[in-house]
């Protein structure tokens, strides 16, 4: 029997399946014409990126719909988390690697302090790109996150690639980066 998070994050993934326009008949799009069907829109073994807003370090809202048309690498990590720490310096290498081109590296700070917390400890390891924040609960229901730090990976239109936990090199990510860029 699942309880607690793990039922919360079983909840989650069960969110995923569900498509567009639900009222629609097959091959119909809501406003009655003609319209792509979802499953063949959908990449094997894809899961569509949340629609969530989440709040940036700068005070503003985020979300991965603001990301669309670049492959997005989205780590869920803590200042709590040791093999965070560990893992950090591959994905600031990761980002340099990527500069100019269509990838965004991203940082989601879950349960990791209020924002000047979270600036002094990127800034100890020299992160420049982008940091959301979110909560253990988000974390769990949105990404099912069952470990940290998590790894997830977008396409340029907005679905889930890759959901990678433990710590990641920016070599296996640049791997993962290529074969979406193609």
């Amino acid at each position: 029997m699942l309880t607690g998070r793990g039922a919360v994050a079983l909840l989650g993934l069960a969110g995923y399946g569900c498509g567009p326009g639900g009222d629609a008949a097959d091959g119909e799009a809501a406003d009655g014409g003609a319209a792509v069907s979802y499953t063949d829109a959908v990449p094997s073994g894809a899961k569509p990126a949340p629609e969530d807003v989440f709040r940036t370090l700068e005070g503003g809202e985020a979300s991965f719909p603001d990301l669309r048309g670049n492959v997005v690498v989205a780590n869920l990590w803590g200042t709590w988390c040791l093999p965070c720490r560990d893992e950090l310096p591959e994905l600031v290498e990761l980002a340099r690697i990527y500069d100019g081109r269509p990838v965004v590296m991203l940082g989601l700070a879950v349960d990791s302090g209020d924002v000047g917390e979270i600036r002094a400890f990127i800034e100890e390891f020299g992160v420049e790109y982008p940091n959301w924040m979110m909560g253990m609960d988000d974390a769990v229901g949105t990404f099912g996150a069952v470990g940290f730090p998590t790894t997830v990976i977008v396409d340029q239109e907005g679905w889930i690639r890759k959901e990678l936990l433990g710590p990641q090199t920016a070599a296996s990510l640049t791997a993962e980066i290529e074969a979406l860029l193609r």
